[in-house]
């Protein structure tokens, strides 16, 4: 079974001139006005009090805060604006009398700007105090905490029935602004001390007081998101999940969220501020996404996006660790992939993920966790084909780890364990019979699941051997394992070396022989994983394996790498190693993908393969560049087109895998 690399989805860019009239959506427990932040790229402000040359419109502070105003006062809109050095903001204010002193005191007539940073899982809200100026009298001030602002500016103008403010707050003021830019929160406020103390007047944008109360203040790529994401396609519009890391370019953090089903990436320079990012999380419906965060697994400094997801339906899924790194286009991929919990009728599996530190980076280990209900004996689920499949808990494997080694992740180390339970004991029988038909067809029972091996099945001389006469150096083999593939019930060693297959064992051509296959791959890591399974129903195992083959595209497709997924399957006997199966279960070029799948569907001997249509991202059937396989294409099995619909079904004759 398949369950395909994560959809690919569009880096996408947005214009603030169209956007003038949308509103960002706001969180339910942010109450108020949301301020337009206009980002005014290279046009310069100058600070006089004059607003004729703001763009956008001014936001009413018409909320009543405290107090009551008289008829004639505090009557105030305001703007806000910002380049990449400064936060700009501008007031019209109906006030008919300027209370100021020279201590420019909280108890004086003053705006103010209440900005709220993500930090630590929360915000930190800064309060800055905007006095006007008494004209040939006082000064403006800005102050934060009771102190003048560096480098801030303010400059008042009369106007009919009151004034205007312009202000100018370097981003540099507040601490977090060196690295987010993103996620912010915001209102403007206006206290009016005409009154006593105990009724003055104060409105503003917004009753919240800071942090999460406070709404939304999206920057340009934000409101772009909003438009285009959650307007037009009709999702939520507030994010299941969002978290904040560099995953992408310099310091400047992103926020990465989830909306509905898909997955968004946005930050002030991620893709020039101006561009975000969205894809299809390939789930059909979002209560089936599970978990998102980021953290540097490789140590180069920028964070990874881990998404957890249950392929499938709420009763019945498959739940997928990917891990994301974003390329320096600013398109995420995937770099590892691991199953990790199963769930049907008949039981569950839950796998637990941890991450370990390794130096700057974190390791991946997955470990046995929960199950319930499955029974070695009866179990009969398909394994994916294109990532490592949940740890069994009867398999031997107690957890396994996995670290970037380069460009790859690759699994680092393994610990196992004695299962309560293993194919055959009696607490396994105690459940479902394994089979409704008679015993005569049944078959002989299935080899042990894949394990590490012994010290003693390692079998050092026959690998030495191997390595000599093939002349592949004493590089770590990716993939190592025991099981029954041949000859007598003892186990064999299977290794994946290179882009070898290699089999030896003790109940082997006597011990004292090995066999070998190519994959046929251009380089070793194209081999992403390898395992196996009595597929033909003999009580010997088959071996899979998982790999890309690569090729140049036409020119009409602009020369791109096709790389064609691909499902192998190898028998191995006394006279060697044989493939007997070989099908095509995705393929993908740039940003655009068709995601097959492959199904293990139990018969009266054995499995039969099922090769099922999936889904495709970026193409459709208009524009699909490549004309359909009906039959073997390149030694593999046709790829199943979505909008070709149908199956096919393969059924062990003996020899081979046969069509149908």
């Amino acid at each position: 079974m398949s369950f395909g690399p994560p959809a690919r989805g569009g880096v996408l860019r947005g214009c603030l001139a169209a956007l003038a009239m949308l509103c960002f959506a706001e969180p339910a427990a942010a109450a108020g006005r949301m301020l337009t932040a206009e980002p005014l790229g290279d046009q310069k402000l100058r600070i006089d009090g004059v607003l004729k040359e703001w763009p956008g419109r001014m936001t009413s502070l018409g909320d009543t805060l405290r107090g009551k105003a008289s008829e004639n006062d505090a009557k105030v809109t305001g703007q806000l604006a910002y380049d990449d050095n400064n936060i700009y903001l501008a007031f019209d204010v109906v006030d008919d009398k300027l209370v100021r002193t020279r201590a420019a005191s909280d108890g004086e007539d003053h705006a103010q700007l209440l900005i709220a940073f993500p930090k630590g899982g929360g915000f930190h809200t800064y309060e800055v105090s905007l006095h006007p100026g008494d004209p040939g009298k006082l000064p403006g001030a800005v102050k934060l905490g009771g102190r003048p602002v560096a480098g801030a500016k303010i400059v008042e103008a009369p106007d009919e029935g009151g004034y205007t403010i312009e202000a100018q707050i370097p981003w540099k003021t507040f601490g977090e602004a060196s690295t987010t830019r993103v996620g912010l929160r915001a209102a403007l406020r206006y206290v009016d001390a005409d009154a006593p103390a105990s009724v003055r007047a104060v409105v503003g944008t917004s009753s919240g007081g800071g942090g999460r109360a406070l709404p939304a203040l999206p920057l340009e790529a934000e409101q772009a998101l909003d438009a285009t994401l959650v307007r037009q396609k009709n999702v939520a519009d507030r994010p299941i999940a969002s978290t904040y890391g560099n995953v992408w370019g310099d310091k400047m953090l992103e926020r990465v969220a989830v909306y509905g089903g898909y997955l968004t990436i946005v930050g002030p320079n991620y893709r020039g501020g101006k561009e975000f990012y969205f894809a299809e999380l390939g789930v059909t419906t979002p209560r089936l996404f599970r978990k998102l965060d980021v953290r540097d697994l490789d140590g180069d400094g920028l964070e990874e996006i881990v998404v957890r997801k249950k392929i499938g339906v709420s009763d019945a899924y498959r739940e997928i660790l990917d891990v994301l790194k974003v390329g320096e286009n600013g398109q995420p991929y995937s770099v590892f992939m691991h199953e990790v919990a199963i769930k049907t009728k008949d039981g569950s599996i839950e796998n637990e993920v941890d991450f370990v530190k390794r130096g700057k980076a974190y390791a991946i280990r997955v470990s046995q966790g929960k199950a319930d209900g499955f029974e070695p004996d009866t179990y009969a689920e398909s394994q994916p084909d294109n990532m490592p499949s949940a740890l069994l808990p009867w398999e031997t494997v107690k957890s396994r780890t996995y670290a970037s080694e380069g460009k790859a992740f690759e699994k680092i180390d393994e610990d196992t364990w004695t299962p309560k339970v293993t194919k055959g004991s009696p607490s396994s029988k105690a459940g479902k019979p394994r089979s409704k038909r008679p015993a005569a067809e049944q078959g002989p029972p299935p080899p042990p699941a894949p394990r590490p091996p012994t010290s003693d099945e390692l079998q050092d001389r026959l690998y030495a051997l191997y390595r000599k006469e093939r002349k592949v150096g004493k590089g770590r083999p990716r993939f190592d394992f025991v099981t029954d593939v041949a000859g007598d019930p003892r186990p064999e060693r299977v290794l994946i070396h290179g882009k070898d297959i290699v089999v030896f064992g003790k109940g082997f051509r006597d011990g004292t022989s090995y066999a070998f296959i190519n994959v046929g791959v251009a380089e070793p890591k194209h081999i992403l994983d390898a395992t196996a399974r009595d597929l033909t129903g003999d009580g010997k195992a088959e071996i899979l394996v998982r790999g890309v083959l690569e090729a140049k595209a036409s020119k009409e497709l602009g020369g791109d790498v096709v790389e064609r997924h691909a499902l192998f399957i190898y028998q191995v006997g006394d006279d060697g190693i044989r493939r007997v199966f070989a099908a095509e279960t995705g393929r993908v070029v740039g940003e655009n993908a068709i995601l097959g799948a492959v199904a293990f569907e139990p018969s009266k001997r054995g499995m039969n393969i099922e090769l099922r249509a999936a889904h495709a991202v970026g193409w459709s059937e208009r524009d699909y560049p490549f004309p359909p396989d009906s039959t073997t294409a390149g030694g593999l099995e046709p790829l199943l087109l979505p909008w070709s619909g149908g199956k096919r079904r393969y059924r062990w004759n003996g020899q081979s895998y046969a069509l149908e």
